[in-house]
């Protein structure tokens, strides 16, 4: 069945009645003052006449403009406006923050020290997951490891970047030179972590099988075992 439309040029709506939408419809059929009717009603604050809709209720505080609102708003107490912070005197801003002290932060797990994948110090709340890491960058890294670990079937244990990378005195286990600490990817120096028996070839994500390398030693060995084949690293 082929819908209709509307049989005037250039309007695709749905038809209504008469050939025509709802919109063409109520234009033809009805005024403005039809389509919206007014009423004149005394201002709640200064009791001047506006002009209001004549479908909004009585029930509701009517006014002539947003000025008188706010001063019934304030000589009744109802709904007062909240004054901008900068307005407030140094006695009302300590008394807010106070109040804000006194909700206090209960139910949050604080935790501070340095983050397990980039060894930065940081304190934050340790809500969605995030107690180890100082951001869900981070955590999304880590997380993402061990989940290919998982995928294939190897043996994954909870260890902390930092602390591999203090193991090994801060010094990629390929080259034997020392990574720079504050580099990040894709700095060729910025520290990783590297797998020495890879994951495709049954290794664990365990601090065992773990070393610090260079960003650049560790893209350019790929998935080939390290320079220790199948040894894997001793705990310090």
């Amino acid at each position: 069945m082929v819908e209709r439309t509307c049989t005037l040029p250039g309007c695709t709506k749905p038809h209504r009645a008469r050939g025509l939408c709802s919109t063409h419809y109520n234009q033809q059929h009805a005024t403005p003052e039809q389509r919206h009717p007014k009423q004149t009603v005394p201002c709640t604050w200064c009791k001047t006449d506006c002009t209001k809709d004549a479908g909004r209720e009585r029930r509701y505080q009517l006014f002539c403009s947003l000025a008188c609102r706010d001063q019934w708003r304030k000589a009744t107490g109802i709904n007062p406006v909240p004054e901008p912070e900068s307005r407030q005197t140094r006695r009302a801003q300590a008394r807010l923050k106070l109040r804000r002290a006194a909700r206090g932060t209960k139910g949050w797990t604080w935790t501070a020290g340095p983050c397990a994948r980039c060894g930065e110090p940081f304190i934050g709340s340790g809500g969605g997951g995030l107690s180890s890491y100082c951001s869900e960058p981070c955590a999304k890294r880590s997380h993402r490891a061990r989940r290919r670990a998982l995928q294939r079937g190897a043996e994954v244990e909870r260890y902390s970047r930092f602390a591999i990378f203090e193991r090994d005195r801060w010094r990629c286990h390929i080259c034997r030179r020392k990574v720079i600490r504050a580099a990040v990817v894709p700095h060729p120096l910025a520290p990783t972590i590297d797998h020495l028996v890879p994951l495709v070839a049954g290794g664990g994500d365990t601090s065992a099988n773990v070393a610090t390398a260079h960003f650049l030693c560790n893209s350019t060995k790929g998935e080939r075992a390290g320079r220790y084949g199948d040894q894997l690293a001793l705990i310090g």
